[in-house]
């Protein structure tokens, strides 16, 4: 099992790897793109997930647009240049 404290220490990491790698992504794709390719030993929790992805808006190093699916606002994050 990873160590809550080495898994704290890399979600930052971990999420801009896969906005790199995807283009852009929404909350719930991160999350379970974070478990397959842990193979389901790393759960990210949207209690993890959303503080850092706000963090890293605001610092800006990635923006989020909007949009619609079957009636649902769905955020999606990508990352800038910088």
């Amino acid at each position: 099992m990873i160590s809550k404290d080495l898994l704290k220490g890399s979600l930052k990491s971990i999420i801009l790897k896969l906005l790199a790698e995807n283009d852009r992504m929404y909350g719930y794709e991160i999350t379970q793109k974070v478990s397959e390719i842990t193979n389901t030993q790393v759960k990210l929790t949207y209690g993890a997930l959303y503080p850092i992805l706000h963090k890293l808006e605001k610092d800006g190093a990635v923006i989020t647009e909007t949009e619609t699916v079957n009636n649902r606002n769905r955020v999606y994050y990508s990352l800038t240049k910088s």
